[in-house]
């Protein structure tokens, strides 16, 4: 539990969910007369994450909002300039944060259920402890 997946981990996994699963090319086209059924690879995998976090990249600069329903929404959203009260922390009076966009996370009701469904696993191994 509490592991912490990096991008290798996330496209092994990837790659054994679609392990069964083959990529349809070509076929009734003037260009292929076959059609060819490929595996997902690592690198094909790894090309399309590369790929989605650009786009997420490209959107979120561009000021555009991502949703992808039942998942998540990510959207830039704006925070004003704030003036902090340091008490005299390092000869410092106050403190301005400046004005900034940050990037706002709304979960959709899959990722939801998958927080529901992590607690009662922890409750009722609290339970039976």
């Amino acid at each position: 539990m509490s592991n912490e997946l990096h991008k290798k981990d996330i496209i092994d996994k990837i790659s054994e969910k679609l392990i069964n699963e083959k990529i349809a090319i070509g076929g009734n086209g003037k260009k292929y007369k076959r059609k060819y059924h490929l595996k997902y690879t690592q690198k094909i995998i790894a090309n399309v994450l590369d790929a989605f976090w650009n786009v997420v990249y490209e959107s979120i600069e561009n000021g555009d909002s991502i949703k992808i329903n039942n998942y998540i929404k990510m959207e830039p959203k704006y925070y004003k300039a704030v003036k902090l009260n340091a008490n005299g922390f390092n000869n410092i009076k106050e403190n301005i944060v400046p004005a900034r966009y940050r990037i706002k996370f709304t979960m959709g009701e899959r990722l939801k259920e998958a927080c529901r469904r992590l607690s009662q696993k922890k409750c009722n191994d609290s339970a039976m402890d």
